[in-house]
């Protein structure tokens, strides 16, 4: 598993249901540059990724890489 099978994963989800939902959080909008160290996968707006709702409030998201699903953190860019 990479952190690029987790995007692509991610994007089919909102694809499909219109959201990827995690804590509370909706999120629409799962693009651009993802990385990864060690098991941590992590799309940062810092490096170019975008994580938002349709609201336009952006994130920083993380994950343990294969298990986006249950372990998936969204921190509001400040």
């Amino acid at each position: 598993m990479s952190v690029q099978e987790d995007v692509k994963q991610m994007q089919a989800q909102i694809e499909e249901y219109g959201s990827v939902t995690q804590f509370g959080v909706r999120v629409q909008h799962i693009e651009g540059a993802s990385a990864q160290i060690g098991d941590t996968g992590y799309i940062d707006y810092d490096k170019g990724g975008v994580v938002s709702d349709d609201a336009g409030t952006k994130y920083n998201a993380g994950w343990q890489v294969g298990n986006w699903g249950d372990t998936m953190t969204l921190t509001p860019r400040a």
